[in-house]
């Protein structure tokens, strides 16, 4: 009988991949040509996935925390992909969402206690999440800009590293210095206040490419949106001596901006310059041209906390679990130049 291992070793991946490549909550989350591959092996070895009788899990009320403003949540997809996934998850798992609080409008810690767990969505300060803590043990965070929370679990994408990777495959091509146009991102605290604007972990990226690479910085972090992005492009076109060589977007968002900025002044990207954003959202692939994009697993995500918090509640276990899922360069016209 072939087993998912059998598939791994002649795949050449992880058995971690093929399962959830052949998973249907989770194929997403494998990248399109190594999932075709995966899903051909196992047609040719003749695998048949082993059905276990499901019960039905009791249902579990859970609260949603949401960090986001709403104006980000409306203008960025990629928020909104992440509370579908949650809902989608919830459905799967008898898992009702049965409050969700904005931060912007205050919560106290004790409104938390009666929940079976808690899923946060985007960042709170570490006291705030100690607070909650101290009344539901619970909590899942995604997307935590603060890599240092090691008391909650925590769910995320591999930002850091696509960066960096992002930054070496347009080093290759830039002829001149690398910019970086990302977002500012806020740790909120229970009562709604923000504190001072932190790094997003691109941006983290980015200053730490520079230092290696001794190269001065060529940055600007903005609002989340289209009419952020083309600001910025502007900006940093007026205020660089040299002509830029190549620039990574923390979002397409932003991106979209950037190119109708950088058009405007008759540059193209994928033709005069690289450029490599993030998201991967449906409307930058029908633009002219295209954006070079990292796809992002969104709505894995959401699941993924829905599954995490469901252990919590069933399993009563002491110890955090930090789940980093991984995104892949999708296709498009702004990465690699084009040769004429």
């Amino acid at each position: 009988m072939t087993t998912i291992k059998d598939i791994a070793k002649l795949a050449k991946v992880s058995p971690a991949t093929v399962s959830n490549a052949l998973n249907p909550n989770l194929a997403r989350v494998v990248a399109p040509k190594t999932r075709r591959r995966i899903k051909a092996i196992a047609a040719d070895l003749g695998y048949q996935p082993v059905h276990h009788q499901a019960k039905q899990p009791a249902r579990s009320d859970c609260v949603l925390i949401t960090t986001p403003p709403l104006e980000d949540e409306i203008e960025d997809q990629y928020w909104h992909h992440i509370r579908m996934g949650i809902y989608e998850g919830a459905s799967q798992q008898n898992v009702n969402i049965q409050n969700v609080f904005r931060i912007q409008s205050g919560i106290y810690p004790k409104m938390v206690a009666d929940y079976d767990g808690v899923i946060i969505l985007g960042s709170l300060t570490e006291s705030a999440i100690r607070q909650l803590k101290g009344y539901n043990s619970n909590i899942v965070v995604i997307d935590d800009v603060n890599t240092s929370c090691s008391f909650v679990d925590t769910i995320g994408t591999d930002l850091y590293s696509l960066t960096l990777e992002a930054l070496k495959l347009i080093q290759k091509q830039a002829n001149g210095p690398i910019a970086f146009i990302g977002g500012k991102r806020l740790e909120y605290h229970l009562d709604g206040s923000a504190e001072a604007t932190t790094d997003d972990l691109r941006t983290k990226a980015y200053r730490d490419w520079l230092a290696v690479n001794d190269q001065p910085a060529i940055l600007k972090l903005t609002s989340w949106d289209t009419e952020a992005g083309l600001s910025a492009i502007n900006e940093l076109l007026d205020e660089t001596a040299m002509p830029i060589g190549g620039i990574v977007v923390a979002s397409d968002p932003i991106a979209i901006g950037v190119v109708k900025g950088l058009l405007e002044k008759q540059i193209t990207p994928g033709k005069d310059l690289p450029l490599i954003s993030f998201d991967n959202i449906g409307v930058a692939s029908y633009l002219t041209p295209a954006i070079t994009s990292f796809s992002l697993p969104k709505e894995v995500l959401g699941i993924t906390a829905i599954n995490q918090v469901c252990d919590l509640i069933a399993n009563k276990r002491q110890w955090v679990s930090r789940t980093t899922i991984p995104g892949y360069l999708g296709t498009g016209e702004t990465y690699p130049i084009q040769v004429s």
